[in-house]
């Protein structure tokens, strides 16, 4: 069924701390001295600030479950299980260190370098903070020292995705400084942040897509353009406002968030614009020199998924005062939901694309994270209604998971809406067979490490103490050692449908990506690990799964 959300904007939070009531606590504004030192996304649409008696409520409320009431079979099972993914972990590991230390990715089939993301060592700095929490501390300081060398003005002779570049480098880097605090991790963290900042350098302060960090000139992925996507834009809130509080230099959140004031600026749903037509459902394709939006394809999933995350999640990071974040998240939940969620012919819960007025029920495996940054928000705020929704929406990718022989989800998905007979009739033979079978059809049939379904089966896990969530970890996991574990390291799989241990053969995809080390693993071995590692009361996780302390108080200025 669907699911009727609150509003967080609407109605306000109950100081008992169970629920969210119909009676709001008013905004409180500052003084016009306060005021003056505020920093960008501190108030409100209407100007207003956030109300230190909620403040209060948000800042005591803990979200990890209790787990003093484990069995002693459970803890014994759960951490044969941590080790086993550690075991895992090593493997690859030793692999990369073996053929391609130092460099972004091993090409594991090859055994050799890859240089994807400018030479700087993706994978290393991305694997910091996981080597970290599975308490490889050798080699978390060995690798220190190859970080200590990185010259980010050597571009490895390819321009730098800045997206890429803020979530893998910078993000790994400020997780290294927090767990380790050596800063040699906050220098190198500052200096790739200012060597990104001359793609901002545009009228609007809108960053290019592509840098040359050598001439420091921008340009977009596609030659001659300006286009760009929503999570390119609005994917640098986590790491720029905790760079500007580590340094105390404000620079780097003033130009995070002032790509939010200039979307907001310049795109309004009551001005007649046809793109943008559904408040808080923002198209996907986006013009970075007019700062309009291009399409009018709304998604929360790839070249979306993270700007609404970072929504959520920066609020979260600072200390649960930037007010705009908390006051567009909201707005863009409830669009979410009232648009962009359908229930299947199987009585699955999914998303899919929202063109103007028309759904289209097409998911990929990027919307997974949504369950576990809904959940994580909804135990924050106290809401039941929203912890169902990500309740709900875990069950659908569970089933996308759970069909395959191999236990691993295709990389998109199409579905049959319930009652909706148009969605099956205008499939072809193969996806309606498949639809008959799974009750989803596989758009993309493969299988790349990637990390979101695990992620907030983590989620759920750490928030209600349900081993089911553990178990399905676990699943997925033995799906990947079957699938994906090759000589000296581990590779996606062609096909979901196949399972290796049935067809006697991998059938791979030569693709290691650096998110493997930073988020997969991290996820998969957090699901087993001592309940106090990474904490989710004492840390939030970036979108490339980066922990940034949520222990650093913020008052509103840098």
């Amino acid at each position: 069924m669907r699911l009727h959300l609150l509003s967080l904007y609407a109605i306000g939070l109950a100081i008992s701390g169970a629920q969210w009531t119909v009676e709001p606590f008013g905004s409180v504004a500052h003084t016009a001295v306060e005021a003056s030192r505020l920093v960008s996304g501190m108030r409100s649409l209407d100007g207003q600030t956030a109300d230190p008696q909620r403040l209060s409520v948000l800042r005591r409320r803990t979200v990890q479950h209790d787990f003093s009431d484990e069995s002693d079979e459970d803890r014994s099972t759960r951490r044969a299980r941590a080790a086993a993914v550690k075991h895992g972990f090593q493997y690859a590991w030793a692999g990369y260190k073996k053929y391609a230390y130092g460099a972004d990715e091993l090409d594991v089939l090859a055994k050799k370098p890859k240089t994807t993301r400018n030479g700087w060592g993706a994978t290393l700095i991305d694997a910091l903070d996981t080597l970290w929490a599975m308490d490889l501390k050798d080699e978390f300081w060995e690798a220190r020292e190859l970080v200590a060398k990185i010259d980010f003005h050597k571009d490895g002779g390819q321009l730098a995705k800045v997206f890429e570049t803020v979530i893998r480098y910078l993000g790994g880097l400020l997780s290294a400084y927090e767990l380790s605090q050596d800063k040699i991790f906050l220098q190198k963290a500052t200096e790739v942040a200012n060597a990104m900042l001359p793609a901002f350098n545009t009228p609007l302060g809108l960053p290019w897509q592509m840098l040359n960090v050598t001439s420091g000139v921008g340009s977009s992925e596609t030659p001659g353009k300006s286009s760009t996507n929503l999570a390119e834009i609005g994917t640098f809130q986590m790491e720029f406002f905790r760079l500007s509080q580590l340094t105390r230099n404000g620079t780097y959140h003033e130009i995070a968030q002032n790509i939010i004031s200039v979307m907001l600026a310049k795109n309004s749903p009551t001005d007649g614009n046809q793109n943008y037509v559904i408040p808080g459902l923002y198209p996907i394709d986006f013009d970075m020199l007019s700062g309009k939006f291009t399409g009018r394809a709304a998604y929360w999933g790839g070249g979306a998924d993270s700007f609404y995350e970072y929504l959520g999640k920066t609020w979260i990071l600072s200390d649960f005062m930037l007010e705009r974040n908390r006051e567009l998240w909201t707005e863009s939940i409830q669009a979410f939901n009232q648009y962009a969620v359908a229930e299947s012919n199987r009585g699955y819960l999914f998303t899919g694309f929202v063109d103007g007025a028309k759904f289209y029920p097409y998911t990929d495996t990027f919307t997974n994270f949504i369950p576990g940054t809904l959940g994580l928000l909804s135990k924050i705020v106290g809401s039941n209604t929203y912890f169902q929704l990500a309740v709900d929406l875990l069950e659908g990718a569970h089933s996308v998971f759970d069909e395959m022989p191999s236990s691993l989800g295709a990389e998109a998905i199409r579905f049959v809406r319930k009652n909706v007979p148009s969605d099956y009739l205008l499939l072809k033979d193969k996806a309606k067979k498949q639809i008959d079978q799974y009750g989803f059809a596989n758009e993309r049939e493969y299988y790349l490490l990637r990390p979101e379904y695990i992620e907030s089966l983590f989620y759920m896990y750490r928030m209600t103490g349900n081993t089911t969530y553990a178990d399905r970890v676990w699943k997925v996991w033995q799906g990947i050692q079957r699938n994906c574990r090759a000589d000296e390291g581990y590779v996606g799989t062609a096909d979901v449908s196949v399972d290796a241990s049935v067809s006697g053969a991998l059938n791979t995809v030569d693709s290691t990506e650096s998110f493997f080390y930073a988020e997969t693993f991290k996820y998969l071995y957090l699901t087993f690990a001592d309940h106090n590692v990474l904490s989710l009361d004492d840390w939030v996780f970036t979108t490339e799964a980066h922990p940034l302390s949520r222990k650093i108080p913020f008052d509103g200025t840098f």
